[in-house]
């Protein structure tokens, strides 16, 4: 009964809600369609797509003048409604998107999601308001203060957004799917189906995205399960992470209805409007609806066959259990009753198993067929007409949840030993072992789980996939989120290396690993604590293989190579251009400290060159108060310091250092209330190595220069 009902709330949560908002709109759109109620008809057409209008005024701030001013044509878009401020994440705003793209409207107004419904369509006269930018987000509004010089737009008034806009027909909420590369539909709301490595840095493509609704399957959040989705009346960051080892911020108000509910762990989709702001894609949360997450699906916690087959063609992906009973008959492109199916070992295709949650089941439809990819080592070992002794053996398999041959199923990319087990069955696949130890040849995770006795000084190869906070293996965390109380992440003593990149690391293909403190990069470039960027990387490590936490891993890490760059005893120790916390530099202008260096140093030193990436400063007096972004209003931001950071991106605490500003020109050029853009840039800064705040850090800098 205990599944049952998770699994009627995570159906619930999946669909019964959307359902339910679709009676209601139904309900008052059935209201709206009384004969006494008519359809509202816009009297403006639109003359321009919203992709046209975004390109036409690309990187200004400007009243959007006449299309033509001979004939005082107007610029005319329209567009469906795709956003909602119901839940109070989303602030007055609007976001529109025709065929062609989507924008924000900025008004000055609460609560628009009672008028303006999902699918309202809006013919908007945008000629006599602004069209420009808020910290990079094009949109339409009014001209507010400048920011660093810069002008950004801000609300318009209601009755200025009313005037120059009219609603078209009924709204109609039903939202299409769309699938990367096909095309936008213009008759209806659509959602894009994305993903974190393909959305767009620049050009066309770049500005249509911006305020898209969008939709990234197969992911997870870094906080899931451990923290809420914001503090109250506090707006932060949480990370959503994909299963290539991606990442993108998701951006939730402290003043939503949804602020102290617990962040959902697990894998599954996301929806929201995809945002920008301040040089980075961040997502917005429409309600927590949006949010398609649960435990089960993941290989600990997998999906009966019943479960399954409640979540199909939702975009989901998971981990299925059951039983292998039969296959779909040759010829057979759409199963429609039993005689479409074989049920026992008399298999005809090799492409397809029946699997159900009874090993005696003999009703397909208590069946999902899953997809045995060709050439795969999972179709060689468990496809019924070669191996018909597979047939009853008990199956765990990861894909996802789709149709396949008319019928429920599991759609798989790959088959290897990674994402499917099956009883007394062995699957080989890309992942068997084959290397020798050797840095060019170097031994796979498996190989390493695999040994039964101990190696000296062998090359490893995997994914950085998390850490062993305490002293027992099984409780290894596999993600970035900090253990409180842990000296094991404060110190950053060990990492966790998987044969497969994140989310997807389990302790069944991952491998603990001991990292020593000397030489002092190897801690500084590859604990998480100390360099969370290294999250996700495929990396070689040098150590010795032996038991660690009661299981056969490494130890005694004293050469890496991270992104093609060698570090710690390898004498290759040069900084990385695009990772200064890689290497180890000597303090000269050619070769500088690396952040890591800094932050491990025990001794002051004079007048030597750091380089790192300029990634905030710090407001107080508290170096835990850091902040990492340039906020919208750095009036009373007095260019005392800027903080320098290793990575290149997902700067935090555990991988910057603060750096002092002397009075003068080093306050004018790196100050960034001064200079906001000299934010991201990478630098080199020469001064002194010394305590600031309480921690290892810069002071008394005297040069900078820039590296191209």
């Amino acid at each position: 009964m205990n599944i049952l009902n998770k699994t009627i709330r995570f159906a619930q949560s999946f669909g019964l809600a959307a359902c339910l908002a679709t009676l209601v709109l139904t309900s008052c759109q059935g209201d709206m369609k009384d004969p006494s109620l008519e359809a509202p008809k816009a009297t403006k057409v639109a003359n321009t797509t919203i992709a046209d209008l975004k390109t036409a005024f690309a990187g200004k701030t400007i009243l959007c003048p006449m299309k033509d001013e001979a004939s005082k044509t107007p610029f005319i878009i329209h567009g469906r409604v795709v956003s909602s401020d119901a839940s109070g994440n989303i602030y007055k705003a609007i976001v529109i998107q025709d065929e062609t793209a989507a924008i924000t409207i900025s008004v000055n107004q609460s609560s628009t999601y009672a008028e303006y419904r999902l699918g309202q369509e809006i013919v908007m006269d945008v000629t006599g308001l602004y069209i420009g930018y808020y910290n990079g987000l094009q949109q339409i509004g009014w001209l507010g203060s400048p920011y660093n010089g810069e002008a950004q737009l801000t609300f318009m008034s209601w009755d200025m957004f009313k005037g120059h806009s009219e609603m078209n027909d009924f709204p109609n909420p039903n939202v299409q799917s769309i699938e990367e590369g096909e095309q936008w539909p213009s008759d209806a709301a659509y959602c894009v189906i994305a993903s974190f490595d393909k959305l767009p840095a620049d050009g066309e493509a770049f500005r249509n995205m911006q305020s898209q609704l969008v939709e990234f399957r197969n992911v997870s959040f870094a906080e899931g399960g451990k923290e809420t989705y914001a503090p109250y009346q506090e707006s932060v960051n949480r990370t959503l992470q994909d299963s290539k080892g991606g990442s993108l911020l998701v951006r939730t108000s402290g003043y939503s209805n949804f602020y102290n509910d617990t962040i959902p762990a697990g894998s599954g989709n996301v929806k929201g409007i995809l945002s920008y702001y301040s040089g980075a894609w961040q997502l917005l949360l429409r309600s927590e609806n949006d949010v398609m997450i649960m435990k089960r699906g993941q290989k600990t916690e997998p999906f009966t066959v019943a479960e399954a087959d409640t979540l199909m063609n939702k975009g989901l992906f998971g981990w299925v259990s059951g039983y292998i009973v039969g296959s779909v008959k040759a010829g057979v492109q759409n199963v429609v009753s039993a005689n479409d199916v074989i049920f026992g070992a008399d298999a005809e295709l090799q492409n397809n198993i029946l699997i159900a949650d009874s090993p005696k089941e003999t009703d397909y439809k208590r069946c999902i067929a899953v997809s045995l990819p060709q050439g795969s080592d999972f179709r060689k070992a468990v496809n019924i007409v070669d191996n018909p002794k597979v047939l009853g053996k008990s199956i765990l398999v990861n894909g996802q949840l789709s149709t396949f041959l008319g019928m429920p199923g599991l759609l798989k990319n790959g088959g290897t030993s990674n994402d499917v087990e099956v009883e007394g069955v062995t699957i080989g696949g890309p992942s068997a072992p084959t290397g020798d130890g050797t840095k060019e040849s170097p031994y796979s995770v498996e190989q390493i789980s695999n040994m039964t006795a101990e190696q000296p000084g062998v090359w490893v190869e995997g994914y950085v996939a998390g850490y062993v906070p305490g002293q027992v293996w099984s409780e290894a965390v596999f993600g970035t989120t900090p253990t409180e109380g842990s000296t094991n992440y404060t110190n950053g003593t060990n990492i966790v290396l998987s044969s497969v990149a994140p989310s997807v690391c389990t302790l069944e293909n991952s491998i603990p690993v001991g990292l020593s403190t000397k030489p002092a990069d190897v801690r500084t470039t590859l604990a998480i604590s100390k360099n969370p960027s290294i999250y996700g990387k495929k990396i070689k490590i040098k150590g010795d293989a032996m038991k660690y936490f009661g299981v056969y891993a490494l130890k005694n890490v004293t050469e890496y190579e991270v992104d093609g760059v060698s570090g710690g005893d390898s004498g290759t120790n040069t900084p990385n251009p695009d990772n200064p916390s890689v290497g180890d530099g000597d303090g000269s202008e050619a070769k500088p400290f690396t952040v890591g260096q800094v932050k491990s140093s025990t001794a002051d030193k004079t007048g030597v060159w750091v380089i790192g990436y300029v990634a905030g400063y710090v407001p107080s007096a508290k170096w835990d108060e850091a902040k990492f972004s340039l906020d919208s209003d750095m009036s009373q931001f007095t260019n005392t310091n800027v903080v320098l950071s290793g990575a290149s991106t997902d700067f935090a605490e555990a991988n910057s250092i603060p750096c002092q500003l002397p009075k003068g020109d080093m306050r004018t050029k790196l100050g960034l209330g001064n200079n906001p853009s000299i934010f991201k840039k990478k630098i080199i800064v020469k001064g002194d190595i010394a305590t600031y705040f309480l921690v290892r850090g810069i002071k008394n800098i005297t040069e900078y220069k820039e590296i191209q």
